[in-house]
């Protein structure tokens, strides 16, 4: 046994969580293209889904996407209407970043979609808690 009761023998811990991630990524990105949408911009509009407005560094905590690409998905997505930007009240020197009405819609469209393929996985709650518990 390796650390955490991770057995050491056979596919690496690494490899079998790429391989896994990278498999449900591709079916959840063949729902989001036929929604006009990439796996990075659908990330944006769930991250946004249900709060207030969040500034970019909450954006790129909950997304993983690095600065560069943050902004152009926030970009696209603004160009789309999907999303708009604000100066926080609090402090002027943040923008925040909202879902527009239609980035409303279009999140609870995409995501009963999304919920389907993450259903077809059927993975237990127990894996599910473990795996959240691995992104610290």
């Amino acid at each position: 046994m390796g650390t955490r009761g991770v057995t050491t023998a056979g596919p690496s811990l690494i490899g079998s969580l790429t391989r896994a991630a990278r498999a449900v990524a591709a079916d959840v990105e063949q729902v989001l293209a036929k929604e006009g949408l990439t796996l990075d911009q659908w990330l944006v509009l769930d991250a946004l889904s249900g709060k207030g407005g969040l500034a970019m560094a909450g954006l790129a905590d909950r997304t993983l996407a690095t600065a560069p690409t943050l902004t152009r998905v926030v970009d696209k997505l603004v160009t789309t209407a999907q999303a708009y930007r604000e100066v926080d009240a609090a402090d002027r020197r943040r923008v925040l970043v909202h879902l527009s009405a239609r980035g409303r819609t279009t999140h609870r469209r995409v995501a009963a979609k999304v919920s389907e393929v993450e259903a077809r996985l059927d993975v237990t709650e127990e894996v599910l808690t473990a795996l959240r518990g691995l992104g610290g």
